[in-house]
């Protein structure tokens, strides 16, 4: 009975494969371009400071080099105060950014899912942060923030934000499904 449970999970690992993203922010600190590198791909980000938005330094572009194409792609973008993070996964780049100024509450994160090797293309873009006031005698809200878990499993990619506790009103879990080319 053991041999066949390790035989059927040896042929069912390679169908389906979990993967944790490993996030690096960028734009906490004041200077206006940063490079630093996740994996293969190098990345520089710029902040526009001459841009005529209410809050210039908040437009950034995102320019990613990699080895595989011979001119970099590049992602204008606005995140709240400037600051986001990038995660990469097989050849989606997940970015996430802020929307939102004011008081306490005022910014959620979502996350845009990009690919890698189409010059950045948006394929989705998902809310996976929520401030609820859940005690009317309380006027802080509280943060709601998804977990992400990355399936793989035959030519798809499966893309799950889930919350670690259910929470009335949000939905359990947000799942984004891609389907894998080559």
């Amino acid at each position: 009975m053991r041999l066949s449970t390790l035989l059927a999970l040896m042929l069912l690992c390679p169908m389906l494969v979990l993967a944790d993203v490993q996030w690096h922010e960028f734009g906490r600190s004041p200077v206006a371009k940063e490079t630093f590198s996740v994996g293969r791909l190098g990345f520089t980000v710029e902040r526009l400071t001459n841009s005529e938005s209410a809050f210039p330094g908040d437009d950034l572009i995102l320019t990613v080099h990699s080895p595989a194409s011979r001119r970099p792609s590049q992602y204008w973008f606005t995140s709240s105060y400037g600051f986001a993070s990038v995660a990469v996964y097989r050849n989606v780049l997940l970015l996430k950014y802020g929307i939102g100024r004011g008081t306490a509450g005022a910014r959620v994160e979502h996350v845009k899912v990009l690919r890698l090797d189409h010059y950045l293309d948006e394929l989705a873009d998902v809310q996976c942060s929520y401030y609820i006031v859940t005690n009317p005698h309380n006027a802080g809200p509280d943060e709601f923030d998804y977990q992400l878990r990355v399936q793989t499993e035959g030519d798809y990619t499966a893309f799950i934000f889930w919350l670690p506790k259910p929470r009335y009103g949000l939905p359990s879990e947000k799942i984004v499904r891609i389907k894998n080319d080559g």
